[in-house]
C-alpha cells in the first residue's frame, strides 16, 4: 500500500490555512487550487459559481470526492454610531468563538485590520458586567485599527454594509502532531485530497475508476456539490470535519466514517467498502453519527443526484471554533482515500 507523505501534507495544510476564503469571497483559494491541480493528469474545469471539477481517468466519472474550499467568516451588517461595524456571520458559528479574534475587513478602498470585541470589553471599566453580557453577534463589534470614532469616520475609509470580514486562522502545527487552527474545516480536507493525488502520481498509479474531485465554495451555507456534481457519479465521498465531543465517537487520532447526519443515513454498501479497505490496510477508523451536521453529500442528495454517499472526516475538537486535530487523523483520511481510489468499482 502507498503511504501519504506527512511532511508534504502538513506543508500544504499550512499554506492553505494562510489563504483567506470565507464563504462569499473564495476567489483566492479557487485560483490556488486550480494551480495546484494543474500538476496532475486531470481534466480541470470551473463553473460560473467558482466550483472546481478535476476528473482523473478516461470517460465519465463514476466516483467523486468532494471537499469544500470555503470557510466561516463574517460580513459588515451595519456601522454603529461609534464607527465600529456590527457583524453578521458567514456560515453557522457562535459569536462566542469570534470574541477576541483578529480580523481584516475588505473595503472598496483597501483592507483594514481589527479585533472582534464584546460590547463590554474592559473589566476595569465594567467590572462584573463583563461576565453578565449575553452571547450573540449583536453583542460584539469590530474594533478597527484606524482613527475611527464615528460612522462618518468609518464611511470615509470605505467601511460599509456588505464588506467581507476575514478571521485570522492563527495556525499552530506542533511537533507532537497536534494541529491547532481556525478553519481546519475544511482546509485539512483539501490538504488530504491533494496528498492523495500526490501519492498516486508518485507511485505511477491511476484511479481504478474515473473520479471527479469536486471542490466546492459555498458548503458552509448549504450550497455545496449539489449544483456541480456530474450526473454520471455513482459514489460520492465527502471529506470534512468530524466533531470530537463527549457524546461522539470521533477521535483526533483516527479517521471517522459518518453513518448518519442531519440529512439522514449514508449508503450502507459504500460505508462497508470503506470499512473493509481500512481494515485491510490497518488504517485507524471509527464510526460516528452526527445530529447537527450537513456536508457536500447533503447538498448533492437534496439536489436530486442518484448517488451513494459516505462522509469521511478527520476527528476535530472544538469544531467551528479554534479547532484542533492530529496529524494521525489526516494521514488516516488520506490513506483511506488512496485505498478507495485504487479499489475496483462495483458492478
Amino acid at each position: 500500500m502507498i503511504r501519504p507523505d506527512a511532511q508534504r501534507l502538513l506543508a500544504t495544510l499550512h499554506e492553505l490555512l494562510l489563504i483567506d476564503s470565507p464563504v462569499g469571497d473564495t476567489a483566492a483559494i479557487e485560483a490556488d487550487m486550480m494551480q495546484r491541480l494543474a500538476a496532475f493528469p486531470c481534466r480541470i474545469s470551473q463553473g460560473a459559481r467558482g466550483n472546481i471539477s478535476a476528473v482523473w481517468g478516461e470517460g465519465e466519472p463514476r466516483r467523486a470526492i468532494a471537499a469544500h474550499m470555503d470557510t466561516l467568516g463574517a460580513m459588515v451588517q451595519s456601522v454603529r454610531a461609534n464607527g465600529r461595524p456590527e457583524l453578521t456571520p458567514l456560515g453557522t458559528w457562535s459569536a462566542r468563538f469570534a470574541e477576541g479574534a483578529r480580523a481584516t475587513v475588505r473595503t472598496t478602498q483597501g483592507e483594514i485590520r481589527g479585533t472582534i470585541v464584546p460590547l463590554l470589553a474592559s473589566g476595569h471599566a465594567y467590572n462584573d458586567d463583563v461576565d453578565q453580557q449575553p452571547v450573540g453577534w449583536h453583542q460584539v463589534e469590530l474594533r478597527l485599527d484606524a482613527p475611527i470614532a464615528s460612522r462618518e469616520d468609518a464611511a470615509a475609509l470605505g467601511v460599509q454594509p456588505g464588506d467581507i470580514v476575514c478571521i485570522d486562522p492563527q495556525p499552530e502545527l506542533l511537533p507532537n502532531g497536534y494541529l491547532v487552527s481556525r478553519f481546519l474545516d475544511n482546509k485539512a480536507a483539501l490538504a488530504c485530497v491533494l496528498e492523495a493525488l500526490h501519492g498516486l502520481e508518485d507511485a505511477g498509479l491511476t484511479p481504478a475508476v474515473p473520479v471527479c474531485f469536486a471542490l466546492t465554495n459555498a458548503e458552509e451555507t448549504g450550497h455545496g456539490a449539489g449544483t456541480m456534481l456530474p450526473r454520471s457519479v455513482q459514489d460520492l465521498i465527502s471529506v470534512d470535519i468530524a466533531p470530537v465531543a463527549p457524546n461522539q465517537a470521533s477521535d483526533e487520532r483516527r479517521a471517522t466514517l459518518g453513518f448518519k447526519d442531519a440529512s439522514g443515513p449514508h449508503s450502507a454498501g459504500l460505508l462497508a467498502q470503506l470499512e473493509a479497505l481500512a481494515k485491510a490496510a490497518d488504517i485507524p477508523l471509527v464510526r460516528d453519527v452526527f445530529r447537527y451536521y450537513h456536508s457536500d453529500c447533503s447538498s448533492a442528495l437534496k439536489a436530486g443526484h442518484d448517488t451513494r454517499t459516505a462522509l469521511l472526516g478527520f476527528g476535530t475538537e472544538s469544531t467551528h471554533g479554534y479547532e484542533r486535530t492530529h496529524t494521525d487523523s489526516l494521514l488516516a483520511v488520506t490513506g483511506l482515500l488512496m485505498a478507495w481510489l485504487l479499489s475496483p468499482g462495483a458492478d
